[in-house]
């Protein structure tokens, strides 16, 4: 489980498949992951992974065709950069909301406006999905945790503060820029309870 606050950014600097399994190395020069473990949970651009191998500034992790399928790790080409937060542990700050680190769709950037030194970005998504979307809602957008803006037929609107632009990867979104979605999850209960009746 993560919290939304991403750590820093990580690099790719190799992409192997083998036998259905996409094996993923990145490089990391803002975050101190010495005391990363073997088997632990990181998000990358906001997927749950395991990592597999580290070293003080570098860790791999592998990915199955599935997770290539239904997020934008499968897009990411060598010295992509991605969004990283280790896992929570015990007593940990949540400063975010929960995310899980299963992401719910791909949406696509289609509107991107300066308001002084924040940006305004519109996310396209599935149409069903706006169920899950609330004024003053949480989302996760590729591991950040943000509050939505304003939610339209299909999309939605968030407002990124120049700190959030500084730590993470989403100075460097454009028109048409691909990102992972995980919808809050009290959000998704609550539409799955309503939705019964």
């Amino acid at each position: 489980m993560f919290s939304g606050i991403i750590e820093g950014r990580a690099s790719l600097i190799s992409k192997e498949s083998s036998n259905n399994i996409v094996k993923m190395q990145f490089e990391v020069s803002d975050v101190d992951i010495s005391n990363l473990k073997m088997g632990a949970s990181i998000a990358v651009n906001g997927v749950c992974l395991t990592a597999m191998e580290y070293n003080d500034n570098c860790f791999s992790v592998e990915v199955s065709n599935e997770t290539l399928t239904v997020s934008n790790l499968g897009l990411l080409n060598k010295s992509d950069e991605v969004n990283i937060e280790r896992s929570l542990r015990l007593g940990d700050s949540i400063d975010g909301h929960f995310v899980f680190g299963h992401v719910d769709e791909v949406a696509e950037v289609t509107s991107i406006q300066k308001d002084g030194a924040a940006k305004v970005i519109t996310f396209k998504i599935d149409t069903k999905n706006t169920s899950f979307l609330a004024r003053k809602g949480s989302i996760a957008i590729n591991g950040v945790s943000l509050t939505v803006n304003q939610v339209l037929e299909n999309a939605f609107e968030v407002t990124i503060i120049p700190h959030t632009l500084e730590r993470t990867i989403m100075d460097s979104y454009q028109i048409g820029s691909k990102v992972n979605i995980e919808y809050d999850m009290l959000a998704r209960y609550v539409q799955s309870t309503t939705s019964r009746k």
